[in-house]
């Protein structure tokens, strides 16, 4: 045998085929037992060894083996029949959201967009096995937006579309979104319909902007479709973080009926996305919360910005299956727009947010007509996190910038070898 360096390694006996390791030691054996010699006639010591040997086969082979069977089978069955209980009871309900294609949480963005575009209602749900949460995101929260600098999330779809209001709210909140659903007034309407009379508790009077004086009675009352669309949606006297308790006392009304099948099997007819709002509706433990949020000072409209320490914490604990950075922190990631092509920086984020960057600013090169995209790390430690967004752009070179800064732990410089015209990769 070879000696590894620094090892003594001693040579050993080549141990033979199994054959041969076997054969030395039938001779002691036999002549413990007193077998005869070869060739000579057997005794009548040989034949009642022979018979009691042939009895031993049959016993081995008729009584034990099929009882180590059986034992094993028993083992197999007991074993799954403890894993079904341990599961709760829930094997039903798992399999009936198997079909979303994900694993963990499904989470569901529901949003309404008035007759303006603007968004009024937006509400994030998840759901896994054994619990469920319901975030409610004031429309008036300012975040970053690619492109488009510091913006409120009402108008991030009138300026880049629902999938640019997804990839804003996966940036902001760090959570992957499995579907996005956006109503307008007749598709919310139609929806809360399977459900009415919608008994409801509000916690406070109702008025609206454009009416004088209280529209709905604190206390208990059943909601037509119509009306509960209006206290979904309508602008309320007071800030906007007072109109969600509105907004969840009629939620919670909601999905007090989608926990009845027939109203379930309507709902889902209408819409199968809401099939993700029918599983928060069924399960045992659900918690409702605000996006963690502080007001600013602008001298105009109603404006909010995200306690990002807040929002971590309650992702980690509320959304912890659908987190994109699962351990670990997220990248800080700025964009430059290399080419000069529009919505070009969107597009990146479309790409490298779901892959677990955190977007945080976007600008330009000095001057375009960058050819080769670069994406680039500054310190050694950033060096995977840089590896993975490059994958998920699927283009580009990876570089080390040759000092570290500091806002920032990537920079992907897009150039026209993969976005000459702000399109995805390959189009």
């Amino acid at each position: 045998m070879a000696q590894p360096t620094g090892r003594t390694v001693l040579e050993e006996p080549d141990p033979g085929t199994r054959r041969q390791r076997r054969q030395p030691a039938r001779p002691a054996r036999a002549h413990r037992r007193g077998a005869r010699a070869a060739g000579s006639p057997p005794g009548p010591e040989g034949k009642r060894q022979e018979r009691r040997l042939a009895a031993e086969r049959r016993t081995f082979w008729l009584v034990i083996v099929p009882a180590v069977a059986i034992a094993l089978a028993l083992t197999v069955a007991v074993g799954a029949a403890i894993r079904s209980s341990d599961d709760g009871g829930n094997g039903a309900r798992r399999g009936a959201g198997a079909g979303t294609g994900t694993r963990g949480t499904n989470t569901l963005l529901l949003s309404h967009r008035g007759a303006d575009g603007r968004v009024d209602l937006l509400v994030l749900t998840g759901t896994n096995r054994r619990s469920a949460a319901i975030l409610l995101l004031p429309t008036a929260t300012q975040v970053e937006v690619p492109s488009l600098g510091p913006t409120a999330l009402a108008d991030v779809p009138n300026d880049g579309g629902e999938s640019l209001l997804q990839t804003t709210v996966e940036n902001v909140l760090g959570v992957r979104i499995t579907k996005t659903l956006s109503l307008d007034d007749a598709g919310l309407s139609a929806a809360l319909g399977k459900a009415e009379p919608i008994p409801t508790e509000l916690h406070r009077a109702v008025a609206f902007d454009e009416t004088s004086g209280e529209v709905f009675a604190a206390g208990s009352t059943h909601l037509t479709a119509s009306d509960a669309t209006q206290l979904l949606v309508h602008s309320q006297p007071g800030s906007e973080l007072d109109r969600l308790v509105t907004v969840q006392d009629v939620l919670d009304g909601w999905l007090g009926q989608l926990r009845h099948a027939r109203v379930a099997r309507a709902t889902v007819r209408a819409d199968p996305q809401l099939a993700a709002l029918v599983a928060v509706a069924r399960s045992q433990d659900r918690r409702t919360d605000s996006l963690p949020v502080e007001s600013v000072a602008t001298g105009g409209p109603e404006r909010f910005e995200p306690r990002l320490k807040e929002v971590a914490r309650y992702v980690s604990g509320a959304f912890a299956n659908a987190r994109l950075a699962v351990g670990t922190s997220r990248p800080r990631v700025e964009i430059l727009n290399g080419t000069g092509a529009v919505g070009l920086a969107q597009s990146i984020a479309g790409r490298i947010v779901p892959a677990g960057g955190q977007v945080t600013l976007t600008g330009n090169v000095s001057s375009f007509g960058v050819a080769s995209t670069q994406v680039v790390y500054y310190r050694d430690s950033a060096r995977a996190d840089a590896q993975r967004l490059l994958g998920a752009l699927g283009c580009g070179v990876l570089k080390k910038a040759d000092r570290a800064l500091g806002v920032v732990d990537v920079t992907i410089v897009a150039g026209a070898d993969c976005y000459g015209t702000g399109d995805s990769p390959g189009t």
